[in-house]
């Protein structure tokens, strides 16, 4: 049997011998009363595929009145693409489940040049019948503006809460507990930790309050001096800059020019701590033998260095994952919005960490 043009349902139904009925339940998912056999459908599936037939999306979305796409936004601003490993790894995650779910994806911008109001106008043209957002910043009126034309918005790892916003969210808290977790178990007490030194989002203060509350609460060694923040970074790194290589060759030059150095180091996120790798290095302090180093947020290029940096993964694939199947969930009205998931970090452990010397 040849492949035919234009091929219709009715043409696949007359073919197999049933119902149009029957045949639009098989290959467009049509919901109602219609009961196919196993054989009838494997019937249906092998026939459609010898004629060539494809639905007919825009007679779809004319019965479902959905167009079936969901949008991509990225927020603009600077260190924010979906080129970026960080948005990639969603990106990941978003394009697995979309494909699963038989959905498809319009990017909205690649490097963030597009101005938030595209997210609204694209649901209010059909084009798109909901938007993820990534990396957008907390509380922005703009999203408030998008949630007034609908509810069909994700927002992943957003940590901060939004009237109406349903988010995928990080427990930022738990994986600075864990990797002084980890650290404790190896002997590690006098634990320095290098923070966020510029913009100071919600993630990465979170991240800092939690390692203060293990020292207030002399889970670490109760001294304030290894925390490095803005207070002692000088000069503060520009956000243009490449500023987590700046924090991290400030942080280990200030922690180690302690009278007593810490023995580990925890960085706000692994650039950071590839950072300090590097820094270390440069100043004839072996890892982990010396020092032992561990950063949050896990990235490909961390297992291309030497020694490999032991990680707290955030495990932002599984997450953009989750806040897909979040979305479409909202769009076929399984759930309703503000929807709220949480997601527990995980320790992926490098060469970069061992017991004190």
């Amino acid at each position: 049997m040849h492949k035919r043009a234009n091929v219709t349902l009715k043409t696949v139904a007359a073919t197999a011998g049933c119902s149009i009925a029957v045949a639009s339940t098989v290959l467009n998912g049509s919901r109602g009363n219609t009961k196919v056999s196993d054989p009838m459908r494997r019937k249906i599936l092998g026939l459609a595929a010898e004629l060539g037939y494809h639905p007919n999306s825009a007679s779809q979305m004319l019965k479902t009145r959905r167009s079936t796409t969901l949008g991509i936004y990225v927020q603009p601003k600077s260190w924010r693409s979906l080129s970026n490993d960080y948005e990639m790894a969603i990106f990941r995650g978003v394009e697995q489940a979309a494909r699963d779910r038989n959905y498809n994806l319009l990017v909205l911008n690649i490097s963030s040049r597009n101005l938030p109001d595209i997210c609204a106008e694209k649901i209010a043209e059909s084009r798109i019948d909901g938007v993820i957002l990534i990396h957008s910043d907390s509380n922005a009126e703009w999203v408030d503006r998008l949630l007034r034309v609908s509810s069909n918005v994700v927002a992943i790892d957003q940590p901060a809460e939004q009237f109406g916003l349903s988010r995928v969210v990080f427990d930022n808290r738990a994986a600075v507990e864990l990797a002084v977790k980890t650290l404790l178990e190896l002997g590690h007490r006098r634990i320095g930790f290098i923070a966020d030194c510029t913009t100071h989002g919600v993630d990465s203060r979170l991240r800092e309050d939690a390692f203060l509350d293990c020292v207030r609460q002399g889970i670490v060694d109760a001294d304030p001096a290894l925390l490095f923040n803005r207070t002692r970074c000088k000069p503060l790194p520009n956000i243009e800059e490449r500023y987590c290589e700046l924090e991290g060759e400030r942080g280990f030059r200030y922690l180690m020019s302690l009278p007593e150095p810490p023995t580990a180091i925890i960085t706000y996120n692994s650039l950071v701590g590839v950072s300090v790798l590097r820094e270390a290095r440069r100043a004839g302090i072996e890892v982990p033998r010396d020092l032992s180093v561990i950063g949050i947020d896990y990235c490909e290029f961390t297992n291309f260095i030497d020694p490999t940096l032991s990680v707290i993964d955030h495990v932002l694939t599984e997450m953009g994952r989750a806040g897909t199947e979040m979305l479409i969930d909202l769009i076929e009205q399984k759930i309703s919005a503000p929807a709220l998931r949480s997601f527990s970090p995980l320790y992926r452990p490098g060469n970069s960490v061992a017991p004190p010397r």
